[in-house]
């Protein structure tokens, strides 16, 4: 089976796997790569691109799943399938770019459990928002983070390019995965994604915010593993 290379997303730490890799078969491991501290988005990609074991899937989530196609695009070759949750290949309008650096700003001032608990009540489904444990896991991961890496991992997300006109190129399998309440890439981003490429599925899962990663785990894990049973075979690697 092909390994799984799993990338997170901003202001989390690979924690925010820990809930889909315990729902994964037995003998399905997922390595988690944690975000380089950069502000520069194509220099973010190259560092995770040389990480990457030959013919891996790519289980990338918000920021993770950007930095994923840009890394399908270094290393076509080791990307057996992609899994992009809470996705979408467009850059950032100018709004959305100033926006990041007013809440860089809001955050240096107010501290990183603030902006967690404001980030909770934005990213979670409507269902979700009230659990302590999930707004704590936020809170958690955020402070790990911390003010000086997020300001810059925010900078790269502003500038990245858009990546639009290389979906058509992307000939692997790609699964992407939207929540149905997601306000930060909504269905519409995950579809014109899943469209744009030449194997691609969408799937969106109801109730869910911007973080099915917490707020279904075994949601997630349960399409993953349905995806890589479906992956072709590549008989030169063992079973």
């Amino acid at each position: 089976m092909q390994p799984i290379v799993c990338i997170p997303g901003l202001l989390c730490t690979g924690a925010v796997f820990d809930g889909f890799a315990s729902a994964l078969p037995n003998g399905t491991a997922a390595q988690v790569v944690e975000l380089p501290d950069s502000d520069d988005f194509a220099a973010l990609a190259a560092q995770i691109a040389r990480q990457l074991p030959d013919e891996c899937v790519l289980v990338g989530m918000s920021m993770g799943s950007y930095l994923a196609l840009a890394v399908q695009q270094l290393r076509p070759q080791a990307v057996a399938g992609m899994v992009l949750i809470g996705a979408t290949a467009r850059a950032d309008t100018p709004e959305a770019a100033e926006n990041r650096f007013k809440t860089v700003k809001w955050a240096r001032k107010v501290g990183m459990p603030a902006l967690a608990a404001s980030l909770a009540d934005f990213l979670l489904g409507a269902e979700s928002r009230d659990i302590v444990a999930l707004r704590n896991q936020i809170t958690d991961m955020a402070v790990a983070t911390g003010g000086d890496v997020s300001a810059r991992h925010q900078t790269a997300l502003a500038t990245r390019p858009d990546q639009s006109a290389a979906l058509p190129g992307i000939s692997c399998p790609v699964l992407v995965i939207t929540g149905s309440e997601d306000r930060v890439t909504p269905p519409a981003s995950g579809e014109e994604l899943a469209l744009c490429v030449q194997n691609g599925r969408h799937v969106v899962l109801q109730g869910a915010g911007h973080l099915p990663l917490l707020e279904a785990p075994r949601q997630v894990a349960s399409l993953v593993t349905r995806f890589l049973a479906e992956l072709p075979r590549n008989e030169s690697l063992p079973a």
